[in-house]
């Protein structure tokens, strides 16, 4: 899949590109730098009928956070190759797959050594959304550049006042898996918002 790693040559460390071409190699899938999405870094769509596997992975993720959005979506291409629909999306075997992957990765030294060791401990219980590991969200922060998200959701302590793109202002309410269940402030109405989702933070008023 040749196309695939020219699409992202310049989106991820040139140490994985070796890596990508043998994993990529044996798999028919179309990879997709997405435009900007505020409630998710990438996402997978199994292969049907006449189309094939899908991949895509936001475009303004810096390097390191697009390459682990990568690995964690062609995990659960493996998967799905390995045991189609009759496996849960995030669970055991997709765990064990994306770790394995990632464990590749931190052996041939792709990332930094400040992101190696939170790396080396969320490959051993990996979450549906690495925006869940605090910690690596955090540490990925460092790597943004000015066109890279600014802040998600799930950073954010409960009953924290944020703002959307779209200008709504929610509470912070409580965790409901990857989502949070907030509350707009000018409705009173309640909604279940991604811990992905980019927020600003505002004053209280």
């Amino acid at each position: 899949m040749d196309n695939n790693i020219f699409s992202i040559q310049n989106k991820v460390p040139e140490k994985s590109l070796p890596i990508l071409k043998s994993w990529f190699n044996n798999y028919t899938f179309q990879l997709v730098v997405s435009k900007i999405r505020h409630t998710k870094l990438g996402d997978y769509r199994a292969k049907r009928g006449v189309f094939p596997h899908r991949i895509s992975v936001n475009q303004n993720l810096n390097q390191y956070a697009f390459l682990i959005t990568l690995t964690h979506e062609f995990a659960h291409l493996l998967v799905f190759e390995k045991y189609k629909n009759k496996v849960a999306p995030h669970g055991l075997e997709w765990k064990n797959q994306f770790a394995e992957l990632l464990l590749v990765l931190l052996e041939h030294k792709v990332f930094p050594a400040d992101l190696e060791e939170i790396l080396y401990l969320h490959a051993k219980n990996p979450a549906a959304s690495s925006v869940r590991d605090m910690k690596l969200t955090q540490q990925l922060k460092k790597y943004d550049t000015e066109t890279t998200p600014a802040t998600h959701l799930a950073e954010l302590a409960e009953g924290t006042l944020f703002a959307l793109k779209n200008k709504r202002i929610f509470t912070k309410g409580e965790k409901r898996r990857t989502r949070f269940l907030c509350q707009e402030k000018s409705t009173k109405k309640q909604y279940l918002i991604h811990g992905a989702a980019e927020v600003v933070v505002v004053e209280n008023q």
